[in-house]
């Protein structure tokens, strides 16, 4: 294949837009493959080095280094003859422990060029250039930095306007007019100038072809509804470092109504509530309605305002989102998606107003855009898949049918609810001691458990008040979705909740009790959480580990307590129900100040 020029592109971001620009210019010169969508990984590289034909004049393939050495393998099968290399970010920072490592692994694309090959080098940052002072071939460096030689001298991106460039080369300026949105698609819009340019190209003849082009799949893509609302997908990924410049688009657009919705950020560095909390103050300055989807989203909510702040809204899931969405946007609103394809799939948001769709799965683990998935519109399908109430029977319930709770109509009653795993196996196991304190209530107040769709209930009376016990059927790991089902059906909110479970950090038999705040590492706790949008939840902690006992919590947790550590357990726990029975009605939002500060000790 001596005829066809091979085309490598790398970096933390623009990736795909440039590969996608350049093909569409170089197609117009000649035959041109290239890897498909946003892959990148060895396989797909080898099925487009498969694909590609002798009459193919070039081929331009994407090329992932998402962790130290992954490149090496890629690079021995495609041999470019042009790389480029776009930018470093943090992306994979964890992988490679410094910018420095990233830059190291996405230099080995330019290190792997040829003598009489060509490198296209972002001169603006500075790392990318260190790569560029090393290479051996020749370089066409890209970007507003004096020494560029494609130099970006101005651009504007100003929303319902396209984004339109002014370029230099060779003392010559040149308006390139595109049909992209946002500042920042500058760059992969000069790196496929220079692709072309390495190619034999004259940016006479290349600069006009990029007036059609249209933007990536999930990188700032403009999407209708039928009512009038305008979707902007930059869903592919969001790595914090990247969030400013969508964010900036927004800002300066001209809409009726900005919105931006914004799902699983990622590489946060330190404390995730903080930069939450802060990322969502940010983003309040360029929008004029805020959205998070996603287990985060309760931690972005602490920067309302007030509890009557409705411009600042949060979903645990991406269907409570759907319904929110629908109901609030209207004609003119410029919308903004940022998140990850891989985990958000939040072009849901947009597909479900169109037709209504069938799959509202959560971490499906599909690394595909939703509109090619499958499953989308089957309902079958997606039952399926989705996740399930465990049904074993477990220790205090009857094999009686499921019964049906009607839903609250009265006044609210307090929920407390136990978390465990169900199954007898686990019943004297650290996990459960959530459901072993329910078990006990209902013992000592001569009440019954009733087998229900999420699991088993039973009514008590602390005096004169009633309160409901609850115990999920599910996974301890995933009861959260299976909770606030059972919320929702009987009119309880989290407000009237509160959690029984283990906590590893207390010493066995000892009891705490939190209003608010993290997980503190608990699964459990993680889950119900995420699931109830929020971290405001009254939590009864149980400690389970026993003094000098340094094994990690998962090989405690599962574990049979012997019988000493089971009676030390039981003592507690009748202790604590004392407690709750003097409460006449256990932690309800009326006695709970008063009930923690009796037994704060």
């Amino acid at each position: 294949m001596k005829n066809t020029c091979f085309i490598g592109i790398t970096g933390s971001a623009a990736k795909t837009s440039t590969k996608d620009l350049s093909s569409t210019i170089l197609s117009t010169f000649g035959a041109c493959n290239a890897s498909p969508l946003t892959k990148n990984e060895h396989l797909f590289i080898a099925r487009t080095i498969l694909d590609t034909k002798q009459n193919h004049r070039f081929c331009a393939v994407e090329v992932a280094g998402h962790e130290p050495g992954y490149m090496d393998r890629s690079l021995h099968m495609l041999k470019p003859d042009i790389g480029v290399l776009t930018i470093i970010g943090r992306d994979h920072y964890k992988a490679f422990k410094s910018l420095e490592g990233i830059a190291a692994e996405k230099g080995k694309l330019i290190k792997a060029l040829p003598v009489d090959g060509t490198a296209v080098l972002n001169i603006d940052d500075p790392l990318v250039k260190a790569v560029g002072e090393h290479c051996q071939c020749r370089i066409i460096w890209i970007g507003e930095s004096k020494g560029a030689t494609i130099r970006l001298l101005a651009s504007s991106s100003n929303w319902p306007d396209p984004l339109k460039l002014t370029v230099e080369y060779e003392g010559k300026s040149y308006e390139v007019l595109t049909q992209l949105h946002g500042t920042h698609l500058s760059l992969p819009v000069l790196s496929a100038l220079g692709v072309a340019l390495a190619a034999g190209i004259p940016l006479e003849k290349s600069i006009p072809t990029l007036a059609q082009a249209r933007p990536s799949e999930g990188r700032m893509q403009i999407v209708h509804d039928n009512d009038g609302v305008v979707f902007i997908r930059d869903d592919l990924k969001a790595p914090a470092w990247s969030l400013q410049l969508p964010l900036e688009f927004l800002k300066q657009a001209t809409a009726q109504r900005k919105v931006a919705v914004i799902g699983s950020i990622s590489d946060f560095s330190g404390d995730s509530s903080d930069n939450y909390k802060k990322f969502a103050r940010r983003i309040r300055e360029n929008a004029d309605l805020v959205v998070f989807v996603g287990p985060n989203a309760h931690r972005a909510l602490r920067a309302r305002k007030d509890q009557n702040d409705e411009l600042l809204q949060g979903f645990s899931n991406i269907r409570d989102a759907s319904i929110y969405l629908k109901k609030e946007l209207r004609r003119g609103d410029l919308v903004l998606l940022k998140g990850s394809y891989k985990v958000d799939h939040l072009s849901r948001l947009i597909l479900d107003r169109i037709k209504p769709i069938h799959c509202w799965r959560e971490r499906c683990g599909y690394e595909i855009f939703c509109e090619d998935c499958e499953y989308l519109y089957d309902a079958d399908q997606d039952a399926q898949h989705s996740a399930t109430i465990v049904p074993a029977p477990t220790y205090g319930e009857t094999s009686t049918p499921f019964s049906s709770i009607p839903q609250q109509t009265g006044p609210v009653v307090p929920v407390i609810v136990g978390l465990g795993n169900p199954g007898i196996e686990f019943h004297t196991t650290p996990h459960n001691v959530g459901y072993q304190v329910l078990d006990k209530i209902v013992e000592i107040c001569g009440s019954n458990w009733e087998p229900i769709e999420e699991g088993w209930v039973s009514l008590v009376n602390f005096g004169d008040n009633p309160v409901k016990l609850f115990k999920p059927a599910a996974n301890m790991n995933v009861c959260g979705p299976v909770i606030r089902r059972f919320l929702e059906r009987t009119g309880c909110s989290a407000t009237h909740c509160t959690i029984v479970h283990d906590d590893m950090d207390l010493e066995l038999g000892k009891v705490r009790f939190k209003d608010d705040g993290g997980d503190a590492g608990h699964r459990g706790v993680k889950s119900v959480i995420a699931a109830l949008g929020t971290d405001t939840i009254r939590r009864i902690r149980i400690g389970v580990r026993r003094p000098g006992d340094l094994r990690k919590a998962k090989e405690i947790v599962l574990t049979q307590f012997t019988p000493e550590e089971t009676l030390e357990v039981a003592q507690a726990v009748e202790q604590l129900i004392e407690s709750l029975k003097k409460q006449q009605g256990g932690p309800g939002p009326k006695e709970h100040d008063h009930f923690h500060r009796q037994n704060s000790s």
